[in-house]
């Protein structure tokens, strides 16, 4: 359990982290986290649905929950005067379901739903679709909604089965953040939480195996009808517990973290090619996947494509300014000490932390490590990164498979050997303008 007490805050929120989540599912189990992350809010021992919604919003409190590939968290937020009340509710969900057949049958077709509906969301599921093909052959390839096929064979037994291995103690971790006394956390815990059984770390079924790969290079197109193409390009990224995440997040600001970002700046402000341009971090406990992304017309794919891997080849092979990785150190600087102000944020910063070091890291220990990043580190990860044979690229909408799939490979053969000439020329690779 770790809190982070901000005595001047009128809120706080708490949360309790399932150290699980898609990447702990075996193969035969897509889905499974999430579904179980709904089903504890159908019924526990003590209350229904509305019971649960109720206990909360009576007093005025949010409720909450997540799963990513790594975790499954249940959030509340609200007043510290009910602190006991966020307590009680959380563990009566994490403790305490009921998983009746009933509510397994119904929940089914809430999520099928909830699948399909993500589907007809290209910009949410070109994401998907990328990281099945990323991550081909490892459990961070499974979608965290699961499939339509996967969903349609729930029944109580195996969400029993997955619940029981998964909800143990050793997974668990609390956090809060804003007005909150530790103590008095720690006692409502002990009281509330006690039905929660101990296990063993192993998440998977025994002969299963959890092994993850880093980011693979790929080739996707798929066709869908839409009035736009998205265009998605992942490069292989250091994952939480590697020093570099931080010169990722130094190249993933520089490259299209925010509008004065290289990818926004030629791609939106200069060319006119897209309205939505960014890039983005995904970090997972041993690896991660710096993402890039892009929605245009789709007979202005072929040229936004080609701008997204030259400007990435620019990077690469001639560096950037000393001007460009300070405003990026000072952007990152002041997103974190701005979300150490929320408590839902912190609250999050800290439990996140807790599950993947098993150590409270304070702010100041985050931009220290921050400040240490080199602008070498920096260019020699964007040099490994984001060569053009490195990188996995998936389109998506009203695109001829064919005709694309070879123009792409022309445009990673074409920037290959720009940039092979490029780096042969004499000149700095960090440069000061």
């Amino acid at each position: 359990m770790v809190t982070e007490n901000h005595p001047s805050a009128v809120a706080l929120s708490v949360g309790f982290f399932i150290g699980k989540g898609t990447r702990d599912e075996a193969s035969d189990e897509a889905g499974l986290a999430h579904f179980v992350e709904h089903m504890v809010f159908k019924h526990t021992k003590k209350r229904n649905a509305f019971e649960i919604s109720r206990d909360m919003e009576e007093v005025g409190a949010d409720i909450n929950a997540f799963t990513s590939r790594e975790t499954t968290s249940f959030v509340a937020f609200g007043l510290p005067e009910h602190l006991e009340r966020y307590v009680d509710v959380l563990s009566d969900l994490v403790t305490q379901p009921s998983f009746s057949q009933k509510d397994v049958v119904t929940e089914r077709d809430v999520v099928i739903q909830e699948i399909r509906s993500s589907e007809d969301l290209l910009e949410d599921c070109v994401f998907d679709r990328h990281f099945e093909h990323a991550f081909k052959g490892t459990p961070l390839a499974l979608p965290i909604l699961g499939t339509i096929e996967s969903i349609e064979t729930m029944n109580r037994e195996r969400v029993l089965r997955f619940y029981r291995r998964q909800y143990v103690n050793q997974n668990l971790v609390i956090a809060a953040a804003g007005r909150v006394d530790h103590d008095e956390l720690c006692e409502f815990v002990e009281k509330y939480l006690a039905p929660l059984k101990g296990s063993t770390r192993n998440s998977l079924p025994a002969g299963t195996v959890n092994e993850v790969k880093p980011a693979r290079s790929f080739s996707k197109v798929m066709k869908r009808r839409a009035e736009q193409a998205h265009i998605l390009i992942g490069a292989p990224s250091p994952g939480f517990r590697d020093h570099r995440r931080f010169d990722a997040m130094v190249l993933n600001g520089i490259l299209g973290g925010g509008l004065t970002s290289r990818l926004y700046q030629e791609i939106r402000e200069n060319r006119g090619l897209a309205y939505t341009v960014y890039s983005q971090l995904y970090s997972f406990v041993d690896t991660g996947t710096l993402l890039m992304y892009a929605a245009t017309e789709p007979a202005k794919v072929p040229e936004a494509l080609s701008v997204l891997i030259e400007e990435m080849t620019k990077l690469r092979v001639h560096g950037f300014s000393k001007e460009e990785m300070d405003m990026v150190r000072t952007q990152v600087r002041a997103a974190t000490i701005i979300g150490s102000d929320d408590p839902e944020s912190r609250m999050q910063s800290i439990g996140i932390n807790e599950l993947v070091f098993g150590i409270y890291r304070p702010i100041t220990e985050i931009l220290s490590e921050f400040d240490r990043v080199k602008p070498e580190a920096v260019r020699h990860l964007a040099d490994e990164s984001l060569h053009p044979e490195a990188l996995g690229i998936t389109l998506m909408g009203p695109l001829p498979e064919k005709p694309m799939l070879d123009w792409i490979d022309k445009q990673r053969t074409k920037f290959t050997r720009q940039g092979r000439k490029q780096q042969k020329r004499p000149g700095r690779r960090f440069k000061r303008r």
